[in-house]
């Protein structure tokens, strides 16, 4: 898969805005500020993160793949008991994953069980550059947790049926051979 697209910097309108109006300021204190306080993907500057189960974090045509995929991680890792973090990760999954997963109490019970539970209680997420290429993408993440550590791929598609016409959403997540999770 060709990479034809990748982000270094601000991906989002209002953390591009913040770099243009903080004129003499250095870039790197610019960058660094917008990577430790920049906001959720799809929220403005100086909004509050919205919580897990939020409805402001759904499907939208102006979030990025990479964006998608840090949405349901993050998500994930701030579930709670009434898995409103997994509901926002089931909302962003395309039509045809949940048909391949659903409903959302397998979902949940997928998620929870076996190789993908490290997505709920990881305290660390390397992100590779996101690959485009026409209507899809993929993303390569490897999350380090208490029970170990495990590298998965996101692909991802832009949707083109309502009610998600232009929005980016997952497909599929696979486990990449060779990582394993210890117990």
């Amino acid at each position: 898969m060709a990479k034809t697209n990748r982000s270094f910097g601000p991906t989002t309108p209002a953390a591009r805005r913040l770099l243009v109006r903080v004129p003499g300021l250095p870039i790197v204190l610019v960058l660094a500020f917008w990577l430790t306080t920049g906001p959720v993907p799809g929220q403005g500057i100086g909004q509050e993160t919205p919580d897990p189960g939020s409805d402001a974090l759904a499907p939208e045509p102006a979030l990025t793949p990479g964006e998608v995929v840090r949405i349901q991680l993050e998500a994930l890792r701030r579930n709670d008991g009434q898995d409103r973090g997994i509901a926002v990760a089931f909302r962003f999954a395309s039509p045809a994953n949940r048909a391949n997963t659903g409903p959302f109490p397998r979902f949940a019970a997928m998620i929870k069980n076996g190789p993908y539970a490290l997505m709920l209680d990881f305290r660390e997420a390397r992100y590779g550059p996101v690959e485009i290429v026409a209507k899809r993408a993929r993303q390569r993440v490897t999350l380090t947790g208490a029970g170990g550590r495990m590298t998965y791929w996101f692909y991802l598609s832009r949707q083109v049926k309502p009610p998600y016409v232009d929005c980016w959403m997952t497909d599929a997540v696979y486990i990449e051979r060779g990582d394993e999770r210890t117990v």
